[in-house]
């Protein structure tokens, strides 16, 4: 036993002192890339929760359970607010019927964002249905600040419209041009909002960027901006802004 015991060693303080020194080395070098992923698969979270909120929303037109249906995205409080809402078939029919109805009299107000009383099922008014929903997102951004924006679909694309920050523009017979995209990028203390021209382009570096894409027959998508780089004089790795990159097709 006492052979035994003899060959039973501790380590020594210096061994304790290396043991702890290269695990301090590996964590410093492996934070920062886990630290990058798990930001990156928050945003990608984040961007995948919007596009589900809009594909859901227009599930429960093309079953009936809705005639119109909104999706609704308001900035507030450094965070994003995703909010869906439905119009049923009795209702827009009467509006349909009542040729003075404002359905017919405000054409740039069909998607609704300022009158309470619009939508049949609303979380924003107490709706707890499942059919709707509303998701606060803490840690993206998208292209404006303390405003907000709507588009709202219909079963034969026939009543696709949009209001505020996703309504770009009005002609003078009542026709509007909807936007069919939402921008969105990872928030942070220096990034409170995505940097992107009216092409689609960013005009600054972001960590993550992405895009949430519908059609006015509900079809959603997303795509996640590619950025190029070059490697300067120094041997830095630093955005290329004269060829920024692509957007490529997610799945």
């Amino acid at each position: 036993m006492r052979a035994q015991d003899e060959k039973i060693k501790g380590f020594n303080l210096l061994e304790l002192i290396v043991v702890v020194v290269l695990i301090g080395i590996v964590s410093a070098i492996g934070y920062p890339n886990f630290s990058e992923w798990r930001q990156e698969r928050e945003t990608r979270d984040s961007v995948i929760k919007i596009k589900s909120l809009i594909q859901g929303i227009n599930a429960q037109v093309q079953r009936g359970q809705y005639a119109f249906v909104q999706a609704h995205i308001l900035e507030k409080d450094g965070g994003l607010v995703i909010t869906s809402k439905g119009m049923k078939p009795e209702k827009l029919a009467s509006l349909l019927n009542d040729g003075d109805s404002d359905w017919w009299e405000k054409v740039a107000e069909r998607c609704n964002i300022t009158d309470d009383a619009y939508w049949d099922d609303d979380p924003d008014q107490g709706a707890d249905n499942i059919e709707v929903r509303q998701i606060t997102l803490d840690n993206v951004a998208t292209t404006w600040e303390g405003n907000d924006g709507a588009v709202c679909f219909s079963k034969n694309e026939k009543w696709y419209s949009g209001a505020g920050t996703l309504q770009t523009s009005l002609a003078g017979d009542g026709a509007q041009t909807v936007d069919n995209n939402l921008f969105i990028c990872r928030r942070t203390k220096n990034r409170t909002s995505c940097d992107v021209n009216s092409d689609g382009i960013p005009t600054s570096e972001h960590k993550q960027l992405y895009t949430v894409e519908w059609s006015r027959f509900g079809n959603v998508t997303y795509d996640k901006y590619k950025f190029n780089y070059l490697i300067n004089s120094e041997g830095n790795k630093e955005w290329n802004e004269s060829d920024p990159g692509d957007w490529v097709k997610q799945q």
